[in-house]
């Protein structure tokens, strides 16, 4: 389908992940403008300023470097214009030269961090969490292909216009229309379009599928989508596909993608606290996570944002990986220094980083306090394997 990718590389990610400053002059920045109105476009520079000199205010005027960096963050702010809908993401170190800037899909409010590490859980959990909806509409007559990604919509449907003018050509149109009644011309219009979206799923053009269409279309595109597809649909709604808009199909794909988000980190916190419950595939609270990591014991990683005054701390060893709990200056395994992150979710992430484990932030459902930290499993070392598989 020609989709760009816009994700950050993992690449980019371990190299951010690796950073590390005992001057504690790191910059954090998400932020998300406001849609382009007549309004915004007066208040954005304003609210982008007051929301930065808030949040940075103890860190404003410490050094000459810091100083530079917190007005260049401002003036980045200021320039915004709506940016397109998309997150502005800066890592900032002056003293150290380092500036990376992003543009990504999605909203994570506004968020300013300042300490030893950049905060980079909340981009790890969505960059890995993304996936592309093909939102296929259509009906007797006609075809549309759209793509939805972190809440961002465009349009594909030349794609299928191509081919079918292929077809066209193929022979006389004259003679098609005589040798083909209405229902077969429904039907193989209905089975192009199946195997074009089987073609593109095939292809890994899109990881799940929409159907939009009239209720009583349904029946016959329903009849016709391959049992891959089928297994991939998250749901369909009601549409005229020749008027719907742009953005009447977002806001109708985008409620079943939320009602299938939800619905799946229910599922997966629910297998967690029953896995922790029956002492078998969970793990619940820093401690036993962090045990369940070294053993590499995890599937999945879930926590939840804390308020502030709320963060708890914990340690990782710059060289081999080892997790702590607690602040250690030497890791107890290679007596190499240990990093303390202030939040204990940065310094999981790293360590969980490229080791194949799937990690979620958790919007919708909570997790047991103080630490909001938990994990499904992938098996329990001091357990029989299937048998805890299969509990």
């Amino acid at each position: 389908m020609g989709i760009v990718n816009s994700k950050i590389t993992l690449d980019e990610l371990e190299e951010l992940a690796s950073f590390w400053t005992d001057d504690r002059d790191a910059i954090s920045v998400y932020f998300k403008a406001p849609e382009p109105s007549e309004l915004a476009h007066r208040e954005e520079p304003i609210l982008a300023k007051d929301q930065i000199k808030q949040k940075l205010g103890t860190l404003k005027g410490n050094t000459p470097a810091n100083r530079a960096d917190v007005q260049r963050i401002i003036d980045r702010m200021a320039e915004m214009k709506g940016n397109g809908g998309r997150t502005k993401v800066i890592f900032a170190c002056k003293n150290k030269g380092i500036w990376r800037e992003f543009d990504v899909p999605g909203d994570f409010g506004c968020r300013i961090d300042v300490g030893s590490n950049f905060t980079l859980a909340p981009l790890i959990a969505q960059q890995q969490g993304r996936r592309r909806y093909c939102i296929a509409l259509a009906d007797r007559n006609r075809a549309r292909l759209l793509l939805l990604e972190a809440r961002e919509i465009s349009e594909h449907s030349q794609v299928l216009d191509e081919d079918k003018e292929k077809i066209r050509t193929t022979g006389t149109r004259k003679s098609v229309h005589l040798e083909r009644k209405k229902e077969e011309d429904a039907r193989r219009h209905f089975t192009f379009l199946a195997e074009h979206l089987l073609h593109f799923y095939e292809h890994k053009d899109f990881d799940c599928l929409i159907i939009g269409c009239r209720d009583e279309m349904w029946p016959e595109i329903e009849t016709e989508l391959h049992p891959d597809l089928k297994r991939v649909l998250v749901g369909r709604f009601a549409c005229d596909p020749g008027i719907a808009s742009r953005e009447e199909i977002k806001e109708k794909a985008q409620a079943l993608v939320d009602a299938r988000d939800r619905a799946e980190e229910l599922r997966v916190v629910e297998r967690t606290m029953g896995g922790f419950a029956s002492n078998s595939l969970g793990a619940v609270g820093l401690h036993e996570v962090i045990d369940a990591l070294e053993k590499g014991e995890v599937r999945t990683l879930l926590w939840a944002s804390k308020p502030d005054g709320e963060q708890r701390s914990g340690s990782l060893c710059e060289s081999c990986g080892h997790l702590a709990a607690q602040e250690l200056q030497a890791c107890t395994l290679c007596g190499a220094r240990m990093r303390l992150f202030a939040n204990a979710e940065e310094a999981l992430l790293r360590h969980a980083l490229g080791r194949s484990i799937e990690v979620r932030e958790m919007h919708y459902s909570k997790l047991p306090m103080p630490d909001r930290i938990a994990a499904w499993l992938r098996f329990r070392a001091d357990l029989n394997t299937p048998q805890a598989l299969a509990s």
